[in-house]
């Protein structure tokens, strides 16, 4: 049977270390938090079309992008980044109406539940990288640890549904092609101003008739 090893000691101060702070936090602070993540990615994959010219306005900054598909990740990154802190702002005093109320010790407990499962899901990520990493050579303090052996079937479980499905990557990949599209679809049309119709002169059909002849002649 594996023994205690000091890699057993820091999965542990992760986990409990997670479980206080989403305890302190609450688990509605944490839930908005999250929220807060999705809701600036949404605004940014909307909006970064057209700040991207806007980005490319900026002086020391558009002298780094020089295509379109760059310009529009800066955009994407900078509405995301302002989609956050907008995020952020409002999470504390929806969190604080909570905290305020009777509710306090149940937001508090589900944060700490919260909170230890989130550091359990950090070690088999962490677990799934050093595999990747590491390979068959493996540290001994690492191997020999019980924390291996207790989420050892955990990481199988999500290693086996990455490998076997792609439909998350896929899917992530779909949206930045059409958000690419989109922005320099946008661009192109933008540029491209239709030329204008050749104007043509009107000829003069008007008949006259000629008088030494009796017959009439156009002009």
């Amino acid at each position: 049977m594996n023994g205690f090893t000091i890699f057993d000691a820091g999965v542990a101060v992760v986990i409990i270390l997670s479980a206080i702070l989403a305890y302190s936090r609450g688990f509605v602070r944490e839930a908005l938090a999250i929220a807060g993540w999705i809701g600036a990615a949404v605004l940014a994959y909307i909006f970064a079309p057209q700040a991207e010219p806007l980005v490319r306005e900026i002086p020391v900054v558009s002298d780094f992008l020089d295509n379109c598909p760059a310009s529009t990740i800066a955009a994407f990154a900078g509405v995301f980044a302002v989609g956050l802190v907008i995020f952020a702002l409002f999470t504390p005093l929806f969190s604080s109406v909570v905290q305020r109320s009777a509710l306090n010790a149940v937001d508090q407990g589900l944060g700490f539940l919260y909170g230890a499962i989130r550091g359990m899901l950090l070690v088999v990520i962490a677990l799934i990288v050093y595999d990747f990493v590491v390979g068959g050579d493996g540290l001994p303090v690492v191997e020999n640890s019980r924390s291996v052996s207790v989420f050892d079937s955990m990481k199988v479980r999500i290693t086996g549904e990455i490998t076997s499905q792609e439909t998350v990557l896929e899917w992530l990949t779909g949206r930045f092609e059409g958000l690419i599209e989109r922005s320099c679809g946008i661009e192109d049309t933008a540029d491209v101003t239709p030329a204008p119709a050749p104007v043509t002169p009107a000829t003069d059909s008007t008949v006259t008739p000629d008088a030494g002849t009796g017959t009439a002649t156009g002009n």
